[in-house]
């Protein structure tokens, strides 16, 4: 079943000068050993090399402050993803918060992982997508066409005060939401559960959930599904959630790509 994963119930440990991880899921935690989630805190000029077996997938995003990654600049509007026996090296520039998930077996979803992969993706360039049904807006974070693989999907979701979503589940895949900003409701088949900043919600497959904002500020969040490919089944008789991209992104400039209008969970983004 679903489960919460509160920021207060985490335990820093120190793993290494100048650097402490807290386990959000830890590698054993789900029983196909599907991903693990960590927090790593970075002191500045702490520096750590990230690698992959040949079969597996990793990615982080900046939660706070700023990092080099192979040299490039990297604050929080960039995710880095490297697959398929791949690395990548972390130096912090400033105290730095990161969010790491690793898919172990990834290439049991696709095995182009096994080719090898590296990238970076600037989600602030990517189209804003907004709801045709209330005030939410969201942001594509991974995807095929923008990291080459189908075995994870990401998305950075707002829901503005007053806003919420309607009652669906998934087939196909599992996936979580990591809190970023704010604080929400998450419905578990109508079962509110509140959700703070630094907070996880981990759904099995077709676990029916919602979501809705009471606050005076946005709660925002990033979800991702493993695979990335899975049906979504909404409740009978809601709006079915339909998003219309912007030609802009979230800075107000031309985005860089363009997007179809398209039902969640549908159509090739």
């Amino acid at each position: 079943m679903a489960f919460v994963v509160s920021a207060a119930d985490r335990s820093p440990g120190v793993i290494a000068e100048g650097m402490r991880q807290e386990w959000v899921i830890s590698p054993d935690r789900l029983p196909d050993g599907r991903l693990s989630v960590e927090v790593l805190y970075l002191d500045p000029e702490t520096a750590l090399d990230l690698g992959t077996a040949s079969d597996e997938l990793l990615w982080l995003e900046v939660l706070r402050g700023s990092i080099m990654a192979d040299a490039e600049s990297t604050g929080s509007e960039i995710i880095v993803m490297v697959a398929g026996g791949r690395g990548v090296r972390i130096q912090a520039l400033t105290a730095s918060e990161l969010l790491i998930v690793r898919v172990p077996h990834a290439a049991r979803y696709d095995d182009v992982v096994r080719g090898g992969l590296a990238g970076r993706v600037d989600w602030s360039t990517e189209p804003v997508l907004d709801s045709e049904h209330d005030a939410r807006r969201r942001i594509y974070l991974a995807t095929t066409e923008l990291w080459g693989t189908e075995a994870v999907k990401g998305e950075r979701i707002y829901y503005p005060a007053g806003a919420a979503g309607a009652p669906h589940h998934h087939e196909g895949a599992e996936h979580f939401q990591f809190v970023v900003a704010g604080s929400g409701t998450a419905l578990l088949d109508g079962t509110p559960i509140a959700l703070g900043t630094g907070d996880l919600l981990y759904n099995l497959e077709n676990e029916i959930h919602a979501f809705r904002n009471d606050a005076d500020e946005d709660f925002v969040f990033v979800e991702f599904f493993v695979p990335g490919h899975s049906r979504t089944v909404w409740v009978p008789g809601v709006e079915v959630c339909t998003w219309q991209p912007r030609e802009t992104d979230v800075h107000g400039r031309p985005a860089a790509r363009a997007l179809e209008r398209h039902v969640h969970g549908e159509g090739r983004v």
